[in-house]
């Protein structure tokens, strides 16, 4: 009997010799390690992202800010009760590793087009996190901290991003943002009572867009990544330490420390067994490939210029749309231009009329902006079914997509070609589209703002699935019409630009 009992009682003594620091450093090294490793190819296609240019910087920077409004949360909270049912607390944390495995595994494959746009796997990661922290302190811990996980669900990258293009898609709508987000942190960590709550707020957004202001005056054309994190980390943090100091005012007698007391929730090997495996499982879940736009070098020339005809084709009318610029920058342009054949020809209408195309001409100096919203974003596509898309050769080294777009509410189909060249410091996407209505009043898809009615077509996609998005059997009726309009229209911007029009 007592040779059976030695080892128990060794590591119960063991057990409570530890120190409370490196039981709770043995806990997070297990969950920080957990996240980093399930979620690599992630942090790594952010950093990616944020090196082209894109605004996808700012995940990086929410940590940060919760570590801000956690810490206050903490100093707050009082020691808890050691009332825990750890059954309770794996099959609660194993449900969100399993939502977590769904995300990334079965909802991110069909966004893929829109992986950029929405980033699903962020918040795949979010749902590990939480569930891994459930595992390893337990459901009570965790719960205390809510107003800090609102934080940190409070902007996924698609709300993100409507937010600031709601606020006019500018370098300072962006800042703002994250500064109002930063707000809500410094609220947290400072509200003891509702007023400190508020003031806290209003100090800290203010303090934040003061900052960011600055910051743009002085360097127009600072790196976003910077507007994102000075001003709102900086006003944060800044507005914490202010509302410390002014509650130690009068005070200057050293506090006495507070004692770090260990989690209240047991040690459970099977928790860490289940966090681990998972990481190891979601790690081989691949991410969608990244696009890569190609880098073929355009004419020369101002952007400006609008497109001339191709032989056989006259510009009929032009328009231009200023909302793309806060989605693809200040500088961004988008002009439609209309043009229409000189001649009917029998191999593109039966009855030789006519044929009239519509080119779409998308410039940008942000070309990571390209991949963020495809080419089908510009359009609202609700009711829409697309096609696959077919490689064709337009000259020059220039190759197109071509793809059908059948529209179930009009009852027509469009056809596609569309190919992506430089010019200078501008990367053009230019989107050629004819109709299957060969009527002088068809109706051609209106470029406008479309990312909250997309959503629509989104939550149709997720209930279910991609086929209702997705033209299995499509009819190229119109290839021979753009595949001909398309070289001619690449060939003509080139013999424009060399002096040596037709």
């Amino acid at each position: 009997m007592t040779v059976a009992t030695e080892p128990t009682q060794a590591l119960a003594r063991w057990k409570q010799s530890r120190h409370p620091a490196g039981i709770l450093t043995v806990r997070w090294v297990v969950l920080l390690g957990g996240v980093a490793l399930a979620f690599f190819p992630t942090w790594v296609r952010l950093a990616q992202e944020s090196a082209d240019g894109a605004i996808t910087a700012y995940i990086f920077v929410l940590p940060l800010l919760a570590v801000v409004a956690a810490q206050g949360v903490a100093r707050r909270r009082a020691d808890e009760l050691p009332i825990h049912d750890r059954q309770t607390d794996n099959i609660v944390g194993g449900i969100f590793l399993l939502i977590s495995f769904a995300v990334k595994a079965l909802w991110l494959p069909r966004y893929a087009d829109q992986y950029e746009l929405s980033h699903l796997d962020v918040l795949a990661a979010l749902t590990f996190f939480f569930g891994g922290s459930i595992l390893m302190f337990g459901l009570r811990p965790v719960g205390r901290f809510w107003s800090v996980w609102l934080l940190l669900i409070a902007l996924s990258p698609l709300g993100y991003r409507l937010v600031a293009v709601g606020l006019g898609g500018s370098r300072l709508a962006y800042a703002s943002v994250m500064v109002l987000l930063a707000g809500v942190a410094g609220a947290i960590a400072v509200g003891r009572t509702a007023r400190r709550g508020w003031l806290g707020f209003g100090c800290t957004v203010l303090t934040g867009l003061l900052v960011a202001e600055i910051m743009l005056q002085l360097s127009p054309q600072i790196d976003i990544v910077w507007l994102q994190l000075v001003p709102t980390v900086g006003a944060a943090a800044v507005t914490g330490s202010v509302f410390y100091l002014v509650a130690r005012r009068g005070r200057w007698e050293p506090r006495r420390p507070h004692r770090l007391a260990a989690p209240s929730a047991k040690w459970s090997p099977s928790s860490v067994l289940v966090a681990v495996a998972a990481a190891v499982v979601l790690f081989f879940i691949p991410l969608p490939d990244r696009p890569e736009l190609p880098t073929v070098m355009g004419p020369t020339g101002s952007v400006s210029t609008p497109f001339a005809a191709p032989a056989g084709f006259s510009s009929t009318g032009i328009e231009e749309f200023d909302w793309v610029r806060a989605f693809f920058g200040t500088r961004a342009t988008l002009v439609r231009q209309t043009m229409r054949a000189d001649e009917g020809n029998s191999a593109w209408d039966v009855r030789a009329r006519p044929r009239t195309v519509v080119v779409d001409v998308l410039s940008t100096t942000n070309r990571a902006s390209l991949a963020v919203y495809p080419e089908s974003t510009l359009y609202r596509l609700s009711d829409t079914r697309t096609s696959r898309s077919l490689p064709v050769d337009l000259g020059r080294g220039v190759t197109g997509s071509l793809y059908t777009s059948v529209s179930d509410a009009l009852l027509v189909t469009w056809t596609k070609l569309v190919f992506v060249w430089q010019r200078g410091e501008f990367t053009q996407r230019v989107t050629i589209i004819s109709v299957d209505n060969h009527d002088a009043d068809a109706v051609f898809p209106q470029p406008m703002p479309s990312m909250a009615s997309n959503l629509g077509t989104a939550i149709g996609t997720f209930l279910r699935g991609n086929a209702i998005s997705i033209d299995g059997d499509p009819e190229f009726k119109d290839r021979e019409l753009l595949t001909s309009f398309g070289k001619g229209l690449v060939r003509e911007q080139w013999d424009l630009t060399n002096g040596s029009r037709r």
